[in-house]
């Protein structure tokens, strides 16, 4: 069983450009205390250095994040035998489009941020790309959360199990429920691309992931039905609230991709050839 400590915790403040980056620091300087003063520590993975440099990235650009664009946030770090997490979750406009900030080079900073060298729209591109997982859900108006993590050597060497955590990170998906870690856990074995729910309903496996550019509420009753755990939807379609609630209830996860489902199907199939043969 994973005994996971919190590390550090410490508040972004909007536009607060002369104290950017105190708390990552901070927050680096305790894990390498803990790394040279904990035997626990010492005996795994999670807290090598090689991982702290990872960490270090990811968390100043999360905490760069916070401060060009929202009014407020907390970033709050934990760590265990088998990986560090990081959730930022801020008090700010929100992102409208989530797919296309995860765009490099697109970026809404402000004059005064870009003046100061930020703005280059890779914060959010270079997160997806150093940690080992990485999930961000936003609001309009409300804010964003944002969870990254790193993984010890022996998470990313665990065998050819590809489990929906691998599937996220691999696809880059954005994940539009909420989700436990639990959920993240679970095996997927094949996958099912497919538009008509009948189909589904007669074909789909419950360890598989089904592609599709549906969007409506019953893809979820489909879901549950086949015990289907995650949904791929594929185009950036828009999924509406109703859809998401539904599947938050039912422990399923929506994910949403920019490939279309040729291109995703492809991707899907090279990384899950191992288990089907």
């Amino acid at each position: 069983m994973e005994t996971t400590i919190l590390i550090s915790e410490f508040f972004v403040f909007g536009d607060d450009f002369e104290h950017l980056g105190d708390g990552t620091l901070k927050t680096r300087e305790t894990l390498e205390k803990a790394l040279d003063g904990f035997e626990f520590f010492k005996r795994h993975q999670s807290l090598k250095k090689e991982n702290l440099r990872k960490l270090g990235v990811c968390s100043y650009e999360a905490e760069s994040n916070i401060v060009i664009h929202a009014k407020f946030g907390i970033i709050k770090t934990y760590a265990n035998e088998n990986k560090i997490k990081t959730i930022a979750k801020d008090i700010g406009p929100g992102i409208p489009k989530l797919l296309l900030a995860l765009t490099p080079g697109f970026s809404t900073a402000s004059d005064k941020a870009r003046k100061l060298g930020f703005g280059a729209g890779m914060g959010l591109k270079n997160i997806q790309k150093i940690s080992d997982f990485f999930v961000i859900t936003s609001k309009f108006g409300k804010g964003t959360y944002l969870t990254f993590e790193i993984w010890n050597e022996e998470i990313n060497k665990e065998g050819t199990k590809m489990k929906i955590k691998h599937l996220i990170k691999e696809l880059q998906l954005e994940v539009l429920t909420k989700y436990n870690e639990e959920i993240l856990e679970k095996i997927i074995k094949d996958a099912y691309a497919c538009d008509l729910l009948s189909r589904v309903l007669a074909k789909a496996n419950e360890d598989s992931a089904w592609i599709t550019i549906q969007t409506n509420v019953n893809v979820v009753g489909v879901a549950v039905i086949k015990r289907v755990p995650i949904i791929i939807i594929t185009e950036g379609e828009f999924v509406p609230e109703e859809t998401i609630k539904k599947a938050e209830e039912n422990s399923i996860i929506i994910a949403r991709t920019t490939h279309t489902t040729f291109e995703l199907s492809g991707k899907l199939y090279t990384l899950l050839e191992p288990e089907t043969k």
